[in-house]
């Protein structure tokens, strides 16, 4: 027969368990997390928020030797809250969707944040070649921190977001 406290801590390694598959990684499959942290998409589509940045200098190789070390770490029941997406009342589409989509979280409001993206209106010739830079920066950036956003940004958000980023690299 255990005793109690061993009983207790088989318990609670058990109710540890089941809380990690709540939260954390512990419901996430390997290709999941690599896709996380090499290019800051979650596996509902949304997409990290700053502090957190990807890591596309990361090997598929690295993040999946990330992914089994945290599995060996002992879960513990940590829920999160995650910041909701400021809505701006009255705001154009264009802005709109730059605070949806939390973009003010990297490039402020003002697109001087922690990276600024005001060379967006000059850099790119066209709202095509800019919308084409939003969806996949790594192509025109390899390395780049910003996550990819194919995917993730309705179709309908594209161009008024180009608009917005346009206008305020004209504000420089």
């Amino acid at each position: 027969m255990l005793s109690m406290p061993l009983r207790r801590l088989r318990q609670a390694r058990r109710d540890g368990a089941r809380a990690v598959r709540r939260t954390g990684i512990g419901k996430w499959s390997e290709p999941e997390f690599v896709r996380l942290v090499r290019f800051g998409v979650r596996p509902d589509a949304s997409v990290i928020a700053y502090p957190m940045v990807p890591y596309p200098e990361l090997s598929d190789d690295e993040a999946r030797a990330i992914y089994a070390y945290l599995r060996t770490v002992p879960p513990i029941r940590n829920a999160v809250q995650r910041p909701v997406a400021t809505a701006i009342a009255g705001a154009d589409a264009g802005r709109a969707a730059y605070y949806k989509y939390g973009c003010n979280g990297c490039h402020g409001d003002s697109g001087v944040g922690v990276y600024d993206l005001r060379k967006g209106a000059t850099d790119f010739a066209t709202d095509e070649e800019l919308i084409a830079y939003i969806r996949h920066p790594e192509i025109r950036k390899p390395g780049v921190k910003m996550p990819t956003w194919d995917g993730v940004i309705a179709e309908a958000d594209y161009a008024p977001l180009a608009s917005h980023v346009r206008a305020l690299g004209a504000h420089r």
